[in-house]
C-alpha cells in the first residue's frame, strides 16, 4: 500500500497530542485513504472531527498528491474546536459546522462517522447516488441506524490482524487487535459489489485466524 508509511507517521504524531485517547486507528486511516483512491472520492463529510486525525491525514495526503478533495465536517466540543486549527495542517480547507442540521443542499461521495450526532438518522439527505459510508470503530447503534435507512445496501466489517503498537492508545496485549470499522455501500455498482465481496471473504479469514490464535493461546 503506497501510503502505508505516510499513515503510520501521521498516526504516530497524533498519538502524542493532547486529547488523542479516542482517535481513529492507524488501520482505519489506511482504509479511508484506500476507499478515497479506489472509488475516486472527491467530496467528504466527516461526522465528528475530534482533534483532527482523519481530516489531517486525508487533506495532507490529498495536497501532497495534488488530489482535489472537498472536505466538510461537524464538531461541537470546545476542546476539539480549539485543537483542530493547531493539529490540522490544512484546516482552512475544512468547511466546519457544529451539527449536521446546519449543512444545506450538499451531497457527498464519502461520509465518515467518527463521532456522535443526534441527527445521524438524517445522513441519507447528504448521500450522493453512490455514497459510501465508513463508521469508524465499534459504533453498533449508529451502524444499525444507517443500515435501517438503506435496506438494500451492502455492509461489511473491516478488520485486520495488526496489533496495537507500543505508542498507540488502547490495550497492547497479544489477543488485542487494532480497531477497524464498518463499511457501507448505500447503492453499490459492480466495482463496489466486488470490493465488498472480497472484503467479506477477507474479514471471514481474519476472524477465523483470530479465533484460532486465541484458542491455542488458551490451550497453552
Amino acid at each position: 500500500m503506497r501510503f502505508k508509511k505516510f499513515v503510520e507517521e501521521n498516526y504516530k504524531r497524533f498519538c502524542f497530542l493532547e486529547g488523542s485517547d479516542y482517535i481513529a486507528s492507524e488501520f482505519a486511516l489506511e482504509t479511508i485513504l484506500k476507499i478515497i483512491l479506489k472509488f475516486n472520492v472527491h467530496s467528504i463529510l466527516e461526522v465528528g472531527l475530534g482533534i483532527g486525525s482523519i481530516s489531517d491525514t486525508v487533506l495532507k495526503f490529498a495536497n501532497k498528491k495534488a488530489y482535489k478533495i472537498e472536505y466538510f465536517g461537524t464538531e461541537s466540543n470546545e476542546f476539539c474546536l480549539k485543537k483542530l486549527p493547531e493539529n490540522v495542517e490544512h484546516f482552512s480547507q475544512i468547511q466546519l459546522y457544529s451539527e449536521l442540521k446546519y449543512i444545506e443542499n450538499k451531497k457527498f461521495d464519502f461520509i465518515i462517522v467518527d463521532g456522535y450526532d443526534n441527527k445521524i438518522s438524517d445522513v441519507e439527505k447528504f448521500c450522493d447516488s453512490r455514497a459510501i459510508i465508513f463508521i469508524e470503530g465499534d459504533r453498533s447503534e449508529q451502524t444499525k441506524s444507517v443500515l435501517s435507512i438503506f435496506p438494500k445496501s451492502l455492509y461489511v466489517n473491516i478488520a485486520t490482524l495488526k496489533k496495537n503498537k507500543p505508542y498507540a492508545h488502547g490495550i497492547c496485549e497479544e489477543t488485542h487487535y487494532v480497531g477497524g470499522g464498518r463499511l457501507i455501500f448505500t447503492n453499490p455498482n459492480f466495482s463496489m459489489k466486488l470490493f465488498w465481496f472480497l472484503e467479506k471473504v477477507n474479514t471471514f479469514i481474519i476472524y477465523f485466524i483470530r479465533k484460532t490464535r486465541i484458542y491455542f493461546a488458551k490451550k497453552n
